[in-house]
């Protein structure tokens, strides 16, 4: 499969550590931000590093966004800035933007203007530990709609020693069990007849409140 190159707007905590960790992964990186320090940082850690102000149409222009098949709006504190780069982005074709808001308005506004995924890294990691604490058998998500989640679960004990087919999640639950994780090893979509056991973790697809219903009945 093709690498994919992504842009990240924004160059703060979220922003770099975001693009350093797609850059270990082989992907072309570029970031962009108005603060020559944090490009200067970055320099040797990303594919390319691009000091530009987000209000100048004119230098978004000479970004080359069309080259880019993904693009990261990790900018949480100019929401002016963060409009600009999604509309940006939006009118040169990339294919697929996320957008960081602390907000749930934030999120609204950069979703009206084009972001198709909001990312909200604060709550979405507070709720995770919360999880962990509350000792819930939802281990970790991961947003894939305004509907939709993928997440990591404990299997049920009602479900136990029975196979997919038997437990017919699909129409039952309205989940669907894309992977399941067993003594470290990932059972990539399973088959019917495949069995659920104690010690697995389920990887499954479903709408957040089949979720939601799922684990606090857990």
């Amino acid at each position: 499969m093709e690498d994919k190159s992504v842009v990240v707007f924004g160059a703060g905590r979220f922003g770099s550590a975001l693009s350093i960790e797609l850059f270990k992964d082989n992907l072309e990186v570029m970031i962009v931000d108005n603060d020559e320090e944090k490009i200067q940082n970055l320099a040797t850690r990303v594919t390319t590093g691009i000091i530009a102000d987000l209000k100048d149409e004119d230098a978004i222009e000479e970004l080359g966004l069309k080259n880019f098949d993904l693009a990261v709006v990790a900018i949480g504190s100019d929401l002016e800035s963060a409009i600009m780069a999604t509309v940006a982005a939006k009118e040169h074709g990339i294919e697929t933007i996320y957008a960081k808001a602390p907000t749930p308005m934030y999120g609204r506004i950069l979703k009206k203007v084009g972001a198709d995924y909001i990312i909200y890294p604060e709550r979405e990691v507070a709720e995770s530990l919360a999880r962990s604490i509350a000792g819930s058998s939802l281990m970790e998500y991961i947003n894939f709609s305004d509907e939709y989640s993928v997440a990591e679960i404990k299997a049920p004990k009602a479900w136990t020693n029975k196979s997919l087919k038997d437990l017919d999640l699909r129409s039952n639950n309205n989940i669907m069990v894309v992977a399941i994780r067993r003594a470290g090893k990932m059972i990539i979509s399973p088959m019917a007849d495949d069995k659920i056991y104690e010690t697995d973790s389920l990887i499954i697809l479903a709408r957040y409140e089949d979720i939601e219903k799922l684990t606090s009945h857990a």
